[in-house]
């Protein structure tokens, strides 16, 4: 959503709402990572990025570009973008340009179909996300690192209509930490049995840490009754996510439009005051099975503070109410306001 890099200042401006929690403001270790194609024309606005990210092609099968085009399977598009790939891939390192050039190149193809898929890539290769044949993708050892938070800003991609650019960029990374996490671990288990009942292991630094990966507007990769490129990827998660060591957060307006694997999968929900019916049986879905009373109830029973909601807590089969603190980080997200706040001394 591109507010998140606000996350590097301390919240000066509810410095009084914190000390009322007994909290100071404060900032945290935060690593922004921008889409390279538009690197410079974040730094020419002045907001504070630290490093670029590129996709690599050669990671990307026939399915990803199908679905990121919004065509179908069977589409001839379809095919000709399935047969290209198979040919490259055996052949060893490419890019968007050898793609292109290899679809003009397919003799079982008309030249209509053939322009028609050479016009999706060349569109594509404008996207700014895509590194060449001769350019180092981004790894997960950079995206990666403990005690730091890293935030990958795709929100030059909200406008760009059918192609859904954030979800492909989700579906490689996730699939690209997973298997990282797995070998990780494995050779984590393999340390452990060496060393037996050693309390000292596991403070050593980890190559590839344990890591949480929080996704915004989930309902738009993980849509209900349908699929996005990221879908996949992100149900592997959270179905298999916790054996080696991956917790994922997502955070949506719309519990009603959601994957129903979210809902079933998660561990702890927390909820906000929702009013739409669709949202309020989606929350009721998960806890029909030992809550008795409605989920509305317990939304009517909340009082009308700033940060009130509930928590549906699948592990204590239980529902608590809460109150979230403010942040201390400054808060980019909150609703803009045409009346300022008078300043007290």
């Amino acid at each position: 959503m591109g507010i998140y890099w606000t996350m590097k200042f301390k919240n000066e401006k509810d410095r009084k709402l914190l000390s009322e929690w007994n909290l100071n403001s404060d900032n945290l270790p935060i690593k922004v990572f921008v889409p390279f194609g538009h690197y410079d024309s974040y730094i020419n606005k002045g907001i504070p990025v630290d490093e670029k990210f590129a996709l690599d092609v050669n990671e990307m099968n026939s399915e990803d570009w199908i679905l990121t085009f919004g065509l179908d399977i069977i589409h001839p598009i379809s095919v000709l973008i399935q047969r290209t790939l198979i040919k490259l891939k055996k052949r060893g390192e490419f890019g968007i340009d050898e793609i292109i050039e290899n679809l003009q190149k397919e003799e079982k193809t008309s030249q209509e179909i053939k322009n028609a898929a050479t016009g999706l890539f060349e569109a594509a290769n404008t996207w700014g996300i895509f590194a060449k044949k001769d350019e180092k993708a981004t790894l997960v050892r950079d995206l990666v690192t403990g005690g730091t938070t890293t935030i990958l800003d795709l929100s030059v991609y909200n406008a760009v209509g059918a192609f859904n650019i954030r979800a492909l960029a989700i579906s490689l990374l996730s699939r690209k930490i997973f298997n990282a996490r797995m070998n990780a671990r494995k050779k984590e288990e393999i340390d452990s049995v060496s060393k037996g009942l050693d309390f000292l292991s596991g403070t050593e630094k980890k190559e590839h840490p344990l890591t949480w990966i929080f996704i915004d507007e989930a309902h738009e990769f993980l849509p209900l009754g349908k699929k996005t490129v990221a879908t996949d990827a992100l149900i592997q998660l959270l179905r298999e996510g916790r054996q080696p060591g991956i917790s994922l957060v997502l955070a949506t307006q719309q519990p009603g439009q959601i994957n129903r694997d979210v809902m079933t999968q998660s561990d702890i929900i927390i909820s906000h005051r929702v009013t739409s019916k669709p949202d309020v049986e989606a929350l009721n879905y998960i806890m029909q099975s030992y809550v008795l009373e409605s989920i509305k109830k317990q939304m009517d029973d909340l009082p009308s503070l700033k940060g009130s909601a509930i928590i549906l807590d699948d592990n204590s089969e239980r529902i608590y109410p809460i109150q979230m603190r403010p942040r201390f980080t400054w808060h980019g997200g909150e609703a803009p306001t045409a009346i300022k706040a008078e300043k007290k001394l």
